[in-house]
């Protein structure tokens, strides 16, 4: 594996960590939100975004796809301390029964800009391999 493509596997654990971790902490410093919270799927939801970037671009051997991998990446660390550091700095700030469907909704945000930016990468990646062939 190259530098780029740990760098960018330490970037997804990082936000993924952040993704997981956000709704426990928030559910243990403000209990009233626990019951909204603590489910299974909420946490597997969590990851989804992390783990399809990572599925999509950390196996590549090529070396043209390790920076979109690293880009892309950065870009979830990045959305990923922009939403949850604010949560975890006031816990109680932002709640009430609609909180969980915030989190999956954050997860289907950002599982999508994966899918788009992916699509973005590969149609860049493609167009620099072919312009190095001819």
């Amino acid at each position: 594996m190259s530098r780029t493509k740990r760098y960018a596997l330490g970037c997804l654990l990082g936000g993924l960590a952040l993704a997981v971790v956000t709704p426990a902490y928030v559910s243990y410093a403000a209990p009233h939100l626990a019951g909204y919270l603590l489910h299974p799927a909420l946490f597997l939801g969590q990851m989804v975004p992390y783990l399809l970037c990572g599925s999509l671009w950390l196996p590549w051997r090529a070396p043209e796809t390790a920076p979109a991998a690293l880009v892309l990446a950065a870009l979830l660390l990045l959305a990923a301390v922009i939403i949850y550091v604010p949560i975890i700095w006031a816990p109680g700030a932002k709640g009430g029964d609609m909180i969980g469907v915030m989190y999956v909704g954050v997860s289907a945000a950002l599982t999508i800009a994966v899918l788009l930016g992916s699509a973005v990468a590969v149609i860049i990646v493609w167009l620099g391999h072919r312009a190095k062939r001819t």
